[in-house]
This record gives structure tokens, C-alpha cells and sequence, in this order.
């Protein structure tokens, strides 16, 4: 399979509340990705976690995560720094547990430090979770999700150039994220081939494991405001998105991340192969 496609949570069709019927649901809608969101905190068992890489693995469906949103690795303050390392390497730990090969992170914030001291700051803790997460002897990936906010430290340049650094990171593009922070104004292919053009030129293999969000967004010149359903605006159009993905031959792992999910993630995994038809 070229492309996975799965939510950004457990779907919205499932009748269940748990990640393991989440897991199955994505199978029986024909969804083969599934990216649990650990929002408020990594609440999910090992046993809970070793359940959900059985089935996942029996029903070849990919497993990611997505760490607490209330990390900031270019915090000054040593009790934040502390907390947000703690969440990172739990997520990652459990998801590892899962059957999953990668955890996404937001990285943080500017505040008052420079471009440059924020992403030494946030590059020194990425280290030290890095070193910590290689004495549990895991394979697995950090996800440093490009930020949809100016304030926010974390976008495409500066991922990218993290991924470069740092042996288990890697960039997620956050394509409504991107467009909405003025990175790349995406509205239409040209924009995604200038993306995964600079992807493969900068981190080669990378854009045949990559691993992205999707979603339509509403935004201010501050950046982004909040994510939309698909046809809302078009802000960025899906369709070139897939035209890219299946002319180019790419492969690697699609999340939705609109109100809808799974309904709007099955719309592009029958564009893309609609495309990959034609």
C-alpha cells in the first residue's frame, strides 16, 4: 500500500469508546492508519497498549500517537522542561507498546527567546529525550508537527533542520498548519510538490515513510484559528494533495484532522485512488 489513510482519533462512526474498538473500526470502515491523541495526558495501560498492537497488527492497520498538547520544549522554566520531557517519553513509550512507529510533538513556543535560542533550546531537550528513550532500547519516531501559529516555534524550516540534528526526529507536515503560518501558501499542487520536493532534497528517503496531518483551517494573519470540515474553503485544496501523492509515488501516512474525521479521510483515500486508477 502506497498511502495510509486513517483519523486523528478514534473514529466517528464507531459505536465504541476505546482505542482497541477504534483500531477495528478503522479496519471495518477500510481505513488502514489510526493516530491515538493523547490530548490530556497518556492514560492507556501497557497491557491496554499490548491489546491494541495485536489487533492492529492482525488487521494491518498503523498505529501512531500524538502527545499532550501542553508541551513546550523551548520553556525557560525547569518545571515545564520536566513535565513536557515526562509526556513525550511516556507517549512514545506506550506507543512503542502499541505496535506504533511514531509520536508527534508540538515544540513549543518563541515567548521572548530569538528564532535561533528556541531552537537550541528546544534541540538540547530533544537530546536528552532522545538519550532517554534509547536506554528502553525502542525503535521509534519523534514527530515535530509544524505549528500553525506564528508565535509557535516549530515551523517547516525549522523541523526540518531539527530533523537534520536529531537522529529520531523527523517532520510532520501539518499542511492546514503550513498554509495557515504563511511557511507555504498552498493553493494548489505546486505548493505540495514545493513541499515534498524540498522533503526528499533535504531528508532523501523520508518522503517514502512520511507521516502527515490534513485538514482545512480557518486562519488570521496571526495564523491559525481552527480546523474545518473539507469543502468549507478549500484553504488548502485535498484534491492536488492527492493528484501529488498518487502521480508521484509516495508513500506513507495521511492523519485527518477535521471535525469529521474518518468521513473526511475516507474522501481522500477514494480521491487518491481514484487518481492512482486514472
Amino acid at each position: 500500500m502506497k498511502i495510509r489513510f486513517g483519523p486523528a482519533g478514534i473514529p466517528i462512526q464507531c459505536n465504541g469508546s476505546s482505542t482497541l474498538e477504534g483500531v477495528e473500526c478503522c479496519a471495518n470502515l477500510g481505513l488502514s492508519a489510526m493516530e491515538i491523541e493523547f490530548v490530556h495526558g497518556v492514560r492507556m495501560s501497557s497491557i491496554s497498549a499490548e491489546s491494541v498492537a495485536k489487533i492492529a497488527k492482525k488487521l494491518d492497520v498503523s498505529i501512531s500517537s500524538h502527545a499532550p498538547y501542553y508541551v513546550n520544549l523551548c520553556s525557560k522554566e525547569a518545571e515545564k522542561i520536566q513535565n513536557t520531557k515526562k509526556h513525550i517519553i511516556a507517549s512514545a513509550l506506550i506507543t512503542h507498546k502499541a505496535g506504533g512507529e511514531i509520536t508527534v510533538f508540538h515544540p513549543g513556543f518563541y515567548q521572548k527567546l530569538s528564532p535561533k535560542e528556541a531552537y537550541e533550546t528546544a534541540k538540547k531537550n530533544l537530546i536528552e529525550i532522545e538519550s532517554e528513550l534509547k536506554q528502553y532500547n525502542i525503535k521509534i519516531r519523534l514527530g515535530a508537527e509544524t505549528v500553525g501559529k506564528k508565535s509557535a516555534f516549530g515551523g517547516l524550516d525549522e523541523n526540518i533542520h531539527l530533523s537534520q540534528d536529531l537522529e529520531m526526529v523527523c517532520p510532520v507536515v501539518d499542511f492546514a498548519h503550513v498554509h495557515a503560518r504563511g511557511d507555504e501558501k498552498i493553493t494548489c499542487e505546486d505548493g505540495y510538490r514545493r513541499i515534498f520536493d524540498r522533503l526528499e532534497t533535504e531528508l532523501g528517503d523520508y518522503v517514502n515513510h512520511f507521516h502527515c496531518h490534513f485538514s482545512e483551517v480557518e486562519y488570521t494573519e496571526k495564523g491559525e484559528r481552527k480546523h474545518m470540515v473539507l469543502g468549507t474553503k478549500n484553504e488548502p485544496p485535498f484534491k492536488p494533495f492527492m493528484k501529488l501523492l498518487a502521480e508521484n509515488g509516495y508513500s506513507g501516512t495521511v492523519i485527518c484532522e477535521t471535525p469529521q474525521l474518518d468521513l473526511d479521510v475516507m474522501k481522500m483515500q477514494e480521491e487518491y485512488n481514484r487518481r492512482l486508477r486514472n
